[in-house]
């Protein structure tokens, strides 16, 4: 233990005044112990003789009732009380000491002993109705209590006597003990004082000092400077790394506040980005609507134009109203969400503009889930699907062709499908088509329809929808195999769009 540092003065001089009291106090406690001790062994002794003379009376008072009258009750009660004044005789010394109260506690246990054999002699003499036995018992158990009582007396004064001479002695030295306490209590406090006056200032001066400066820190003065101690101890440690931890403090606060205003140039930055991103996702999903394939359009106005000149008024008015109807959906911003029940609705105009170019050529089946009617849907996803179907899977038949439009809903998806049992595709061909592989040069526009279905399906649920393609390839030249439903190859693609229930 180094005694230059504040633990090891305070630990030295602390151990010097619990010495000085320590010495007081084992000096007052050793007189006082003596004290005690003789108190205690007179009190003791005088209890034990006391018992001893209080256990005799019963047990004689319970012998003659018994020798009186005969009576259980009595003799229980001597037997009890015999019992008690043998265990209280054992307590006494036995031994042959050189000192006058122990020769005389061996005299009067002796005795006591010599006094319950004559009334255990007298009982039973008393039971067996031996008149003169027990009569000469009782004699002699009569003198035996007299010189209990003798030897009881005598020993009591003697330890009367003993406790007395030694509480003098102890009360004559009490002047010398009391001087000698306070003595040694007064120069232990005095040197208290001093060690208490002289380490309040050593101690709390510097440390008065560094709380100066810790309430300058709590109220930001950073620049505040802590003037030099001059110590080599735990305080000048404390104080020098005070100083440092209020110099890194400050070097904290201003990385602090230059991170902060670097953050919130980057926030500024990051929600112009966000916003860009928006407007981006807008256009694309605008751009996306504005790639419906114009042929269409001109081959509908065209079949129009010879409607209108052909027949008179019904069914170009009813074509024409249709065709309205579908560019007014179609124009509408396609990154809004429309109820299925539209959707169909505007499947159900472009299949009756088909119907009106190409006649009874195609065939055409609508299947709705009625409990889908009400849900949300992203809009233009059919008719792309539709077209499709008749450009790329029917265009090569001459007549007949079927297209099945069908909505179902289940607890987590909404199922919207386009089946045609035109000539199907290749497992290539509907990887190109989804853009798992690049175009091939020479494909043109082919599928760029579900390209661009894909891309709104995908933006409008971010991410969470898909497209799945389904296909099987067959030729009407084909032979049928053996067995072949109708004899007809398997044939046919279904487009299916999943959209989670919350688009």
């Amino acid at each position: 233990m180094k005694l230059n540092t504040v633990r090891g003065r305070i630990i030295s001089h602390s151990a010097v005044i619990l010495a000085i009291m320590m010495l007081a106090t084992i000096y007052t406690g050793l007189t006082t112990f003596n004290l005690t001790d003789s108190v205690s062994v007179l009190f003791s002794n005088n209890l034990l003789l006391k018992e001893l003379r209080e256990s005799l009376v019963q047990t004689d008072a319970n012998l003659t009732n018994y020798l009186m009258s005969k009576n259980s009750d009595a003799l229980k009660d001597y037997i009890k009380n015999s019992t008690r004044l043998a265990e209280i005789s054992r307590k006494l010394n036995n031994e042959i000491r050189n000192d006058e109260s122990l020769l005389l506690q061996r005299d009067l246990s002796r005795l006591v002993g010599h006094y319950l054999t004559e009334t255990e002699s007298c009982v039973t003499a008393k039971r067996g109705r031996d008149v003169q036995t027990y009569s000469d018992s009782y004699d002699e158990s009569r003198r035996s209590v007299e010189l209990i009582r003798y030897l009881a007396e005598q020993t009591e004064r003697v330890f009367i006597a003993d406790s007395l001479s030694a509480f003098s002695g102890f009360r004559s030295g009490i002047p010398a003990t009391i001087n000698t306490n306070a003595i040694l209590v007064v120069a232990a406090s005095l040197f208290s004082f001093m060690l208490m006056l002289q380490y309040s200032y050593t101690l709390t001066e510097p440390i008065t000092i560094l709380a100066s400066a810790a309430r300058a820190v709590g109220r930001g003065e950073y620049d505040a400077t802590l003037p030099p101690l001059g110590r080599t101890d735990e305080i000048g440690v404390m104080a020098t790394a005070f100083s440092t931890m209020r110099e890194n403090i400050r070097k904290a606060f201003d990385e602090l506040k230059s991170k902060a205003e670097i953050e919130r140039n980057l926030m500024k930055e990051r929600m112009v980005v966000l916003d860009m991103e928006h407007r981006l996702k807008d256009a694309e999903l605008m751009a996306l609507q504005s790639q419906i394939n114009p042929h269409f359009l001109y081959n509908t106005l065209s079949a129009g134009m010879g409607i209108a000149w052909s027949e008179k008024a019904d069914r170009t008015s009813l074509f024409l109203e249709n065709l309205a109807g579908f560019i007014r959906y179609s124009l509408r911003p396609t990154f809004r969400t429309v109820r299925v029940a539209e959707e169909i609705e505007c499947a159900r105009r472009y299949i009756s503009l088909i119907k009106a170019r190409f006649g009874e050529r195609y065939r055409f089946t609508i299947d709705v889930d009625e409990k889908t009617l009400e849900i949300q849907t992203p809009a233009l996803l059919l008719q792309p699907l539709i077209e499709n179907a008749i450009t790329h899977g029917l265009g090569k038949k001459e007549e007949g062709g079927e297209v099945r439009v069908s909505v179902l809903a289940t607890e987590t998806e909404i199922l919207l499908s386009v089946h045609d049992d035109g000539e199907g595709m290749s497992a290539r061909e509907i990887a190109r088509v989804l853009g798992e592989e690049p175009e091939d040069e020479g494909t043109g526009k082919r599928g760029i329809g579900l390209k661009n279905v894909k891309r709104r399906v995908i933006l409008s649920t971010n991410g969470e929808g898909r497209i799945d393609i389904e296909s099987s390839r067959g030729s009407s030249l084909d032979k049928p195999p053996a067995g072949a439903p109708d004899g007809v190859v398997p044939r046919g693609t279904t487009v299916s769009i999943h959209l989670p229930r919350q688009a």
